[in-house]
């Protein structure tokens, strides 16, 4: 079972970034009252009621991920093809990362310390994130009720995408990127611990030469969902995926669009 904080949403305001920046940023408080640095992307066509997607970027990133072609992530790429479909895209900085960074909390040495036995500080940080996005989507659903509810996640973004999923009906889609495996003790942040919830229409993208992620592993965790449609594509790359992969996504998006919908709750 999640041990979760209480859910605390405020949605103070929306401002227009610097002139140059296609962005807004959207001001969400989390459940312990911090700040969620968030950019908001209006689709192409400014519908009524869009279709949204928040995006979760991955270990030692930022938000600005999605907002660059540059790899590993791509991100630039995905973000364009989803404001092309009409998506409404969020995008926040996970815990210590980007605008939330912490000299004395590395993300990078927390995740080291936690396969080293000292787990504690690393499962805060990914509950942090998971609560943190939780808390942006049922603000921004208090609002109205989306078509499709979409959660994007590469690497460690990906770890928060299923977790997010697994906690949340509300989410009706969900793209999975190179999820890390997570030993099964640090229960509370372990995706195989939590698949059983996963009922979204997901498409999962692993490499077969992936340190962080095993192949049996990757596949187990695909298997362990009840998701009536899922679909898992595997590459032959390391964890940072090629830029093929996109084509994947692109793919899955338009058979997505075609089949018929899944109403948010």
């Amino acid at each position: 079972m999640f041990r979760w904080l209480s859910l605390c949403v405020l949605l103070l305001s929306a401002s227009l970034a610097r002139a140059d920046d296609p962005t807004t940023s959207l001001d969400v408080r989390g459940a312990d009252g911090e700040r969620i640095p968030t950019r908001v992307l209006e689709p192409e066509g400014r519908h009524a009621n869009p279709p949204i997607a928040v995006l979760l970027h991955g270990l030692t990133r930022r938000k600005e991920d999605w907002l660059s072609d540059a790899g590993p992530t791509h991100g630039g790429v995905l973000k364009d093809e989803l404001l092309r479909a009409g998506y409404r895209v969020y995008l926040l900085d996970a815990r210590l990362h980007g605008e939330r960074a912490n000299p004395e909390a590395k993300p990078g040495a927390l995740a080291k310390l936690a396969h080293k036995g000292e787990p504690a500080r690393y499962m805060k940080m990914i509950a942090d994130t998971v609560s943190d996005a939780h808390a942006l989507l049922s603000a921004v659903l208090a609002q109205g009720k989306p078509p499709r509810v979409l959660v994007v996640g590469y690497s460690m973004g990906a770890q928060a995408g299923l977790l997010l999923a697994a906690r949340e009906k509300r989410v009706t889609h969900l793209i999975t990127m190179v999820p890390p495996h997570i030993d099964p003790s640090m229960e509370e942040v372990a995706p195989s611990r939590h698949m059983s919830t996963i009922r979204q229409d997901w498409l999962l993208l692993t490499a077969n030469q992936d340190d962080f992620a095993p192949v049996a592993d990757s596949r187990a965790l695909f298997d362990a969902a009840p998701s009536v449609r899922k679909t898992h594509k595997t590459f032959d790359s390391g964890h940072a995926l090629p830029r093929e992969y996109l084509d994947e996504v692109r793919r899955w998006l338009t058979a997505s669009h075609r089949a018929p919908g899944r109403k948010s709750p």
